[in-house]
């Protein structure tokens, strides 16, 4: 993946395994934080930054593909356990040590690849170089699961065709899932506020990946609209049940739950 006229290369390390990402972009650096003391009055002192630490934040969006999709999900699982990130960027590598995940957002446009981005922390982080015997990890290409707006059920009933959703999680003290919903507004599916007991959306047919949400309440009231056009609405929902990440083939069976 070329970056700025640049190939760079992102690789999570975690439990001794490499996983490298199919890179899109990433903002991760390292920034210190403290205080300021301010300057006397009447004196030419400088305003002084006294530094108490250093952490890692940013982010990194990467698509979802065959051999990475499983792994992503399970650094979601253990987002309470640090890993190590590897980033080659040719004119620099570098390890991020120590990272947590702050938040995630998996975003579906209809018609294009899934986008997965990761918020990063982390109070006792810090970076080093790569080792000399190293080599740069890149992704072995496969196959990239793209979003259809045509296989979102909500409670076993296909919804008219989603063209985008955005799903987001943020942890800390407690855990907190939203989804974002856009899609034409339907008497028959959206007429009223309601709760929808379960929302599944296919990551990918072929492989038999989807995800499952599980106890939505929406966010706000939806307002039919008497209209012989279609009309595009969006609609939030809080995610208050479990949220299952699902591999089922003819080779295995997995559920990751969140």
């Amino acid at each position: 993946m070329k970056i700025q006229g640049r190939k760079c290369t992102l690789t999570v390390l975690k439990d001794n395994e490499f996983i490298p990402l199919p890179y899109s972009e990433e903002t991760v650096r390292l920034t210190s934080k403290g205080y300021t003391l301010p300057s006397c009055i009447g004196r030419r002192n400088r305003l002084k930054r006294i530094e108490t630490g250093r952490l890692i934040q940013g982010c990194f969006v990467t698509r979802l593909e065959y051999l990475c999709a499983k792994a992503l999900f399970l650094l979601l699982f253990y987002n309470d356990q640090t890993f190590d990130l590897y980033a080659d960027r040719c004119f620099e590598k570098i390890i991020y040590k120590k990272v947590l995940i702050k938040g995630f957002e998996l975003r579906g446009d209809n018609g294009e690849a899934f986008k997965l981005r990761f918020d990063l922390g982390g109070e006792d982080s810090w970076t080093e170089s790569w080792p000399v015997v190293t080599p740069s990890l890149e992704w072995e290409r496969r196959r990239t699961y793209f979003f259809d707006g045509n296989f979102v059920t909500a409670d076993l009933k296909t919804l008219p065709l989603v063209y985008r959703f955005e799903l987001t999680g943020e942890y800390g003290e407690t855990t907190f899932y939203k989804i974002k919903l856009y899609f034409p507004l339907s008497e028959e599916h959206y007429p009223e506020k309601y709760r929808i007991e379960k929302l599944s959306l296919v990551l990918d047919l072929r492989d038999g990946v989807s995800i499952d949400l599980y106890d939505l309440e929406p966010e706000g009231e939806m307002v039919d609209i008497n209209c012989a056009d279609t009309v595009l609405c969006n609609q939030s929902f809080r995610i208050t049940g479990p949220l299952v990440f699902k591999v089922r083939n003819e080779k295995e069976y997995l559920e990751i739950v969140l």
